[in-house]
Formats: structure tokens, sequence, C-alpha cells
């Protein structure tokens, strides 16, 4: 199964200043989702926050733009969630074959969307090429990153090189 991806843009970090104190902004990429309502533009931002112990882990994040940042709550409910989702992908897996030695965590902004993440990594996850793993994150006393597999449910995603 191939999806469609939108063509991204690469964006200059520096459009992110007011994060530079608190994150390093690794990567910044924008694209366009059109559908049923509308244009909207949405921006993926790769991310370490400088603080961190485990620099080799950092965060996955994406969202509609709009003047005031990155809002990943809005539903552009254009009917291409499948397309967004395999563009972000595709950013990820790209900055992962540059990076290798990185890691990314992805969480959705509400319980719901990472149940909609982990419905679509499910659909995937027999095609994901060799050196690639997804782990999931079960929370709890006993809790911990697990590889992925259908039919436990995540509270977040780690993406990695083998």
């Amino acid at each position: 199964m191939t999806l469609h991806k939108y063509p991204v843009t690469i964006v200059d970090p520096r459009e992110y200043p007011e994060h530079f104190n608190l994150i390093d902004v690794l990567g910044a990429w924008k694209f366009c989702s059109e559908g049923r309502n509308g244009r909207f533009e949405l921006r993926v931002l790769i991310t370490r926050s400088k603080q961190q112990v485990n620099k080799a882990r950092c965060n996955l994040g994406f969202g509609v733009f709009k003047d005031e940042g990155i809002d990943d709550f809005i539903e552009t409910r254009n009917g291409d969630m499948q397309h967004i989702l395999a563009t972000v992908a595709a950013i990820a897996v790209n900055f992962l074959a540059e990076y290798p030695e990185l890691e990314l965590y992805a969480e959705g902004s509400t319980p719901a969307r990472t149940r909609l993440y982990q419905r679509e990594i499910a659909k995937v996850i027999d095609q994901l090429p060799p050196a690639l793993a997804i782990y999931g994150l079960v929370r709890g006393i006993h809790g911990g990153f697990i590889k992925f597999r259908r039919g436990v449910n995540f509270d977040a995603f780690l993406l990695l090189k083998y």
C-alpha cells in the first residue's frame, strides 16, 4: 500500500526563536492539506529539550500553523488524514536516515489522537523498512517501551533505526 504524500518544504528553524531557550529545533517542515474544508498549512517540528538527559531522544510534533504558532488540537476534517500522516511519517523516516543515532518520540495531543495514530501504524507496520523499529509506550507501574504490536493500547510511540 503506497499512500499519497504532500510535497514538503524545509523551514528555517530560526523561524522559531521563542523556543530556543528551552529546546533545540533540529528540523522543521511545512506542507498544505487541501480538501473539503479548505487549505491548511501544517508544520512538522523535530525538537529536543535542552534539559533532557537522553540527548538521542527527540520529539516529533505537528499541527496546523496559525499566526500564533502550531496548534496540534485543530481538526481540519479535510478527508486527507492518511495523506497527512503519510507525509509526517516520510519526514520522520528521512530524518532518521540522516540522523540514525537519534530516536523520535511521538504522542497524540489527546488520547483519541494517539489511538488514531496507533490504528494507522498498525495498518502499515508490516511495510516498515527493515532497519526501522517502532516501539509503543505503556504507562503504569510496569510500563515502558515495548515493540509495537497490534492489540496493545499504547500511550506514545518511539521510532528509531536499528
